[in-house]
């Protein structure tokens, strides 16, 4: 386990630095090497209480299995890693952190949102490029240019098995907190609450700045 002040959705990317003497065990632990590529994999919590160094952490109890690749290792163990997330979990139980934390978990399922999430989804999308519209024109920007590439990106065939929620929560980069509450809920129509409620905080920031 890797417990951070970040969360991580599945299918968000996840770039870190491995310092801590616990944690180069870790890596070098658990490292595999196929067709010369160096991986590791590991599971990310949100630190809910204390500090991502030294230990001593209180950490929350849902969190994403995280495939990394190992971009760059010393000879001391230190490494930088360039993650991605990719399941839900839960944690069954904590296990001493001997020495890097440990813990028996659950995969979570991920129901498959309906047509009413999608036309939900949806709405929410295009209430964001509403204010994106906003602050791009203001701004001098070539707005259809930069909502073909979030299009594209949308589109992207690699990220075909991630729920179109964090596809979308991922390319909004919706802080921390919100993303652990998306973590959270039990179903697509729970997630969609987190979002509307991530939306509305926006245009509520947007109408004050245009006040």
């Amino acid at each position: 386990m890797f417990p951070l002040g970040t969360a991580l959705l599945p299918g968000g990317e996840l770039p870190l630095r491995v310092f801590e003497p616990r944690y180069r065990q870790m890596v070098g632990d658990h490292i595999e090497e196929s067709d010369g590529r160096s991986t590791v994999r590991f599971g990310v919590v949100l630190i809910a209480r204390g500090s991502e160094v030294g230990g001593g952490e209180v950490r929350c109890e849902v969190g994403t299995l995280t495939l990394a690749d190992v971009t760059d290792r010393l000879p001391d163990g230190r490494a930088l890693l360039s993650g991605t997330g990719t399941h839900r979990f839960r944690i069954v139980e904590w296990l001493p952190d001997d020495p890097y934390p440990l813990a028996r978990i659950e995969v979570l399922p991920e129901p498959a949102p309906s047509e009413v999430d999608l036309e939900r989804l949806h709405s929410i999308d295009q209430r964001l490029r509403v204010i994106m519209r906003q602050t791009l024109e203001a701004a001098g920007k070539d707005v259809d240019t930069i909502f073909a590439a979030l299009d594209i990106i949308d589109a992207d065939p690699a990220m075909a098995d991630i729920s179109p929620i964090y596809r979308w929560a991922n390319r909004l980069q919706v802080e921390p907190h919100d993303q652990q509450r998306l973590l959270e809920a039990a179903d697509p129509s729970g997630q969609l609450d987190v979002l509307d409620d991530v939306m509305e905080g926006l245009e509520a920031r947007a109408a004050f700045g245009r006040g």
